[in-house]
Order: C-alpha cells, then structure tokens, then sequence
C-alpha cells in the first residue's frame, strides 16, 4: 500500500498553488487595464474633435425690421411671428435668400420689401403663418400677366394711366356692390395714375343680373353707361323689368332707343362676350379685379388695393 501524505506537505502544496492563482489573476487585471487605458484616454479627444466639426453655430434670425416697414401695429407676439415669417420665406424675386434679407439688401428686388409689409398688415389682422405663406406665394407668384380685351368696356379715370384695372361684377352680387365704393375711391385718389374698366360676369343663380347687363350696355350706346351703372346699384335688390325701364327714364334715356337696342343681337352679344371671356380666365366669383393683368387677391378695402397701386407704381 501507498503510504498516505504527511498533513504539513499537503497544507504547502495548497498555499503554493493558491499563490501562484492570485500571480496569474493579477497579471491578467494589469494586461486587460494597459490594453484599455489607450482607448479609454482616446474616446474624449475624438469625441471632442467631431463635436467641434459636425455643430456649426445656428443662423442668427434678423429681428430688425427694414426701413419704412410699420411695426407699431404688432405687440410683442406678433413681431415673434412676424419675424419668423420673414426669416423663413423666400425672396419675392426668386432668389436664394430670406424675404428680410433681400428686402433689406437687394435694391433690383422691390417686391420684396411690398412682401415684407403685407407680411406686417396679415400678422395684424391675425392670419397664421401657413395662411400667409399661401397670401404671400398668390400675390407674388410671378405668373405672367393676364391679357383681357377691354375694346368695348367702359372705362373711369386717366385714358393714359399706368396702372388698369379690369373689374368682373355681377349685378346681383353684394359682394360686388360693396366693392363699388372702394373702386370710386381708387380713381379720385389717383386721378392721372389709374384707369378702371367695368366686365359684365352675370352669375347663373342671379334671376335678373344678366338682363341688367344688357339694360346697361344699351345704355352705354347713348353714352350714358355710368349713371345707369349707378341706378342699377343704388336698387340692386329690385332689379326688375319696370325698375330698369324706369332707370332709363331717370337718367335722360331715349327710351325707344333704349328698348330697342336691349333686344338687340349686338346688346346681348356684348355681356355673352363678357361672360365667356370671365370663363376663359377660369373665374370662380364675383367681384374678380385685375391689376395690370394680374389677379388681385387681396381683400377689398381700399387700404390693400392703395398698396398693390403703389407696388405697381414702384412707390
């Protein structure tokens, strides 16, 4: 038989081994930390250095408004909107910058400062940003001039002017009515600079627009369209046979002519020709107004139409 360990070798053989366990364990700590220390000292340094590359500093926004924009209107909400409308819109010329910016630096783009101010007159009036993104692309889109044959319209205002108006109406139609003020207005305010000439747009639903478009015409045959004009809107809610009859009288007609002339192929011919013309511009309502060809699209008051005035006149 084996003879079995003596008790004290066996306690030297355990000490040993445990000793030479902890030397491999503390050889392997200090090989995984040197392997690890270069990387952990080199995260921070590139960490650093892409930070410094990839955060430009953000576009300041210009909360300055270019000379003669009117801000007094604004409290302190609506120049934050303002602001950043102007910011973010284009130029109205087109170009690759924002509409504060070449209102303020492009001298060849005049629009954009009339852009800047209708910008300042929506905000007012309490319009949201998409809306007057929308106002400001409709007014400024650059869309070609429309061409709109005013042979046979009568007109109001200088025959020379600069700046003509063409105005669809109807009748009938309140909203045209009310419109007729601000026209008058437009022409005595700028008596050399503007013309106005008058379509007829008779609207289907309007029982008798249509026959007071030809009474009309038959009276511009005797040089008297504009008194006539003005009886036709001064009773707008009767507008019957008699009543436009009685008209002709009022304002000094040859009645027989008159009633002749209203049956007449050429009298019914002239409104037709209106009409269909209004249609080719894809008229939708009444009142349409066009400005030196362009549709306006703004509201009906005389203060937005002076402004589209001025713009076309480089004021």
């Amino acid at each position: 038989m084996r003879a079995m360990p003596r008790r004290s070798s066996v306690r030297g053989t355990l000490n040993f081994l445990l000793l030479l366990a902890a030397a491999c364990a503390k050889n392997t700590s200090d090989i995984s930390a040197a392997n690890a220390a270069p990387t952990t000292a080199a995260a921070p340094a590139a960490t650093a250095a892409a930070g410094a590359t990839a955060a430009p500093a953000a576009p300041t926004e210009d909360s300055t408004p270019p000379p003669g924009v009117d801000m007094s209107k604004l409290d302190e909400f609506e120049r934050k909107v303002f602001f950043r409308i102007v910011n973010k819109e284009p130029s109205a010329c087109g170009k690759a910058h924002s509409l504060i910016f070449s209102a303020k630096n492009d001298r060849a783009c005049r629009k954009s400062l009339y852009a800047v101010k209708y910008v300042a007159r929506m905000v007012d009036s309490g319009y949201t940003d998409s809306e007057v993104g929308e106002a400001l692309r409709q007014r400024f889109s650059g869309a070609p001039p429309k061409k709109i044959d005013v042979a046979d319209a009568p007109f109001k205002g200088n025959p020379s002017a600069p700046v003509v108006l063409i105005e669809f109406v109807d009748y009938e139609c309140p909203h045209c009515k009310r419109v007729q003020p601000v026209m008058r207005q437009v022409v005595d305010e700028f008596k050399s600079e503007v013309k106005v000439y008058f379509k007829h747009y008779p609207l289907g639903g309007h029982t008798n627009s249509r026959l007071a478009a030809e009474a009309a015409v038959a009276a511009q045959k005797q040089g008297k369209f504009w008194p006539y004009n003005e009886k036709i809107w001064a009773n707008a809610d009767s507008l019957t046979p008699a009543a436009l009859e009685q008209f002709a009288k009022d304002v000094g007609l040859d009645v027989a002519k008159w009633r002749k002339d209203l049956e007449s192929a050429e009298v019914k011919g002239r409104v037709e020709k209106d009409h269909a013309e209004g249609g080719a511009l894809g008229l939708q309502s009444t009142p349409t107004i066009y400005l030196n060809g362009r549709e306006y699209t703004d509201h009906r008051d005389i203060e937005s139409l002076r402004d589209w005035i001025n713009e076309e006149l480089g004021r």
